[in-house]
């Protein structure tokens, strides 16, 4: 297995790193298919046989930061209250696995980390050097994609169980403030604009509670208790959003004051809209603002 030939052409350090990185990731994968076919045996025999009806084994593929394992696994038939009958597989209830599609969530975070910071098709090459695995560009995309719209349908929920008053939250504080303001990115594939204008607002929402000092540091502050949301919807929307997401940590109805601090854009002061909201230009843009109305430097230091 570790038998390298040191007569090969052309070898040098960086080509005996990948080797080895792949020959380690290729047995990790090896690893994991034993563990998760032990465990699926394991809950064979510990399974309630009147309940849960062995059907069979299913061979399956998942793929991992570490490349594809495939592996097989039991499906079981039960019965329904109402009579009918459904399947399922007990070792992904058991290990509570969460995937989209035949991803598994560590590599669908690592996906959206790296499109994040670079092109769908430079995450793709990072993938293929870091997680010994093969996808294109056009598979990246298809999973933020995925996730995109998995966001988009919790937040659908949240925003109908805030209308109906069902979200309450536990946490009661006398003062929220809250900050919002938009990010101009540069949209990739086939989500860009139409025209010369390639970009779309984020929009953005922080809530907290207070500040400290920050540990070490004399003149810089944290916030506490902060909780975030963005999204490229409509103002319409994120004010929903923004509303369903206090409502769902905060007991809105003991909260006195609330005091939202943005740039003046129209789509913030309109989360004022309807709401006991004070409104407050920022510091930064109360400087801009007084830097670009007063003429006179002393005076403009003076005043900011």
């Amino acid at each position: 297995m570790y038998n390298v030939s040191l007569n090969e052409n052309g070898l040098t350090f960086k080509e005996i790193e990948k080797k080895i990185y792949k020959m380690v990731c290729d047995e990790a994968c090896n690893v994991l298919k034993n563990v998760l076919e032990a465990l699926d045996k394991k809950l064979l025999k510990e399974r309630d046989i009147k309940v849960y009806r062995n059907k069979g084994l299913k061979k399956t593929c998942l793929r991992t930061i570490m490349g594809d394992v495939e592996y097989s696994r039991r499906i079981y038939q039960f019965e329904l209250e109402d009579g009918k009958t459904a399947t399922k597989f007990l070792l992904d209830e058991y290990l509570g696995m969460d995937t989209i599609g035949n991803v598994s969530i560590n590599l669908v975070e690592t996906i959206l980390t790296n499109v994040s910071e670079v092109s769908f098709r430079k995450t793709a090459e990072n993938i293929k050097t870091m997680c010994n695995q093969e996808i294109s560009a056009q598979g990246v995309w298809n999973i933020v994609q995925t996730v995109g719209e998995k966001i988009n349908e919790l937040e659908k929920r949240k925003i109908e169980l805030n209308e109906k008053g069902a979200l309450k939250g536990e946490k009661e504080v006398p003062v929220l403030f809250q900050e919002q303001d938009g990010v101009w990115l540069s949209i990739q594939g086939k989500d860009r604009p139409k025209g010369k204008n390639r970009k779309k607002e984020l929009k953005l929402a922080v809530s907290y509670t207070g500040w400290k000092l920050r540990p070490g540091s004399k003149k810089e502050y944290v916030v506490i208790d902060k909780t975030v949301c963005a999204s490229f919807n409509s103002s319409s929307h994120f004010k929903k959003v923004a509303e369903a997401t206090i409502a769902e940590k905060y007991n809105v109805d003991e909260i006195e004051t609330r005091i939202l601090n943005g740039d003046g854009a129209k789509w913030i002061k309109a989360s004022c809209e309807d709401q006991d909201i004070h409104f407050q230009l920022d510091p930064f843009h109360i400087s801009q603002a007084i830097i670009r109305k007063v003429s006179d430097k002393k005076r403009t230091e003076s005043l900011t």
